[in-house]
């Protein structure tokens, strides 16, 4: 039998490419895979838009298939339909975009973190009398530890 190629959900990084620390669990930006657009992005787009009055904007991302089952006509009187693809693949970018400084933002907070690990809670140095105690403490710490094996 003919074998076909693997399709992943998302594409593999380039060899030697940076891994993603915060990686998203959606596909599609513009929805979260929730196939409504998000309120803030869809502010961008429908004049006054109020997300608690306002009927749900329906995803149509090309590959984005989470909208589907608000197509019945049960759900359909509830949710607009006005946006097209072209604007969903807009605003899909720019939450890649905020997601990009999102990232950003967290790794420099991660950098700033991580660069106070290891330095000294200390305001000053300890005195003479201090470093003499610290050392006797930890000298029967040690011997305390070595009378265990």
């Amino acid at each position: 039998m003919k074998k076909l190629p693997r399709e992943p959900m998302r594409p593999e990084k380039e060899p030697g490419a940076e891994v993603e620390i915060w990686q998203p669990d959606w596909n599609c930006f513009c929805c979260h895979d929730s196939g409504i657009v998000h309120h803030y992005l869809a502010a961008l787009v429908i004049d006054g838009f109020d997300s608690n009055l306002d009927k749900l904007p329906r995803c149509h991302n090309p590959g984005c298939y989470a909208g589907g089952h608000f197509d019945g006509e049960v759900l359909a009187p509830s949710v607009d339909y006005r946006l097209t693809a072209d604007i969903c693949q807009e605003l899909d970018a720019i939450e890649r975009e905020n997601w990009r400084d999102y990232v950003q933002k967290k790794r420099l907070t991660l950098k700033v973190d991580l660069s106070t690990i290891g330095k000294s809670l200390r305001q000053c140095q300890r005195t003479s009398t201090e470093e003499r105690s610290a050392r006797q403490k930890h000298q029967a710490v040690l011997g305390k530890l070595n009378g265990l094996c």
